[in-house]
């Protein structure tokens, strides 16, 4: 694990003047079955060939395992840590050492959620419970995009039925979009990305 290594970073990423598209992956740390965490490996390895950082909230479960698998990949995974977390060891099974970059926020659960949806220019929604549905409501009142790989289970099953109109009140600020497979995911995910990048001023920037 490299903790904020300028040098490290600009060797992985290549040119420090190019604005990667930060993706942010929300999801459980429970048990899931096998095909979920086969689907989350598919997932690393998408967001690492379109060069994406990848933000998550830095705990075990389905957050390690595609932690790891990027981390194989020679990609860049950025763990928000909560307070909880900070002085667990490693051995710990909410924590792991895969994140290349982590960040000790100091927070409650709850609290680092606002960095790591903040944090991100799209977010992809797989499984999850009901912090990952506090990081929804999050998105959505920061108007940051949010595509559900509905296929995960749990929270991802559910929320189609839950707000049919994709949208999560009266507002209209953001609409959920489903995917179907992770390549589809991280396809939606870029796009919406990259539209929101412009909308916030970077469309003469490069951005990978």
């Amino acid at each position: 694990m490299i903790y904020c290594h300028f040098s490290f970073l600009q060797a992985v990423l290549g040119d420090k003047s190019l604005r990667h598209v930060q993706i942010g992956v929300i999801t459980t740390y429970d048990a899931v079955d096998e095909r979920v965490e086969e689907m989350v490996r598919e997932l690393a390895r998408e967001l690492v060939a379109k060069k994406c950082v990848v933000i998550t909230g830095g705990n075990g479960g389905l957050m390690k395992v595609l932690a790891e698998e990027i981390s194989r990949l020679n990609g860049i995974c950025v763990g928000i840590l909560p307070s909880e977390l900070e002085e667990l060891s490693y051995s710990h099974p909410l924590k792991h050492h895969y994140n290349t970059v982590e960040i000790r926020t100091g927070m409650s659960y709850a609290a680092r959620s606002s960095i790591v949806v903040r944090s991100s220019d799209a977010i992809i929604l797989v499984a999850g419970g009901a912090g990952t549905l506090t990081e929804l409501a999050m998105a959505y009142n920061m108007a940051v995009p949010v595509i559900v790989l509905e296929s995960s289970g749990m929270l991802a099953s559910k929320l189609r039925s839950l707000f049919p109109d994709g949208y999560l009140d009266h507002r209209k600020i953001v609409k959920l979009e489903y995917a179907r497979t992770p390549r589809e995911a991280v396809e939606m995910a870029y796009v919406r990305a990259i539209e929101r990048l412009k909308v916030l001023g970077l469309s003469e920037v490069e951005v990978r």
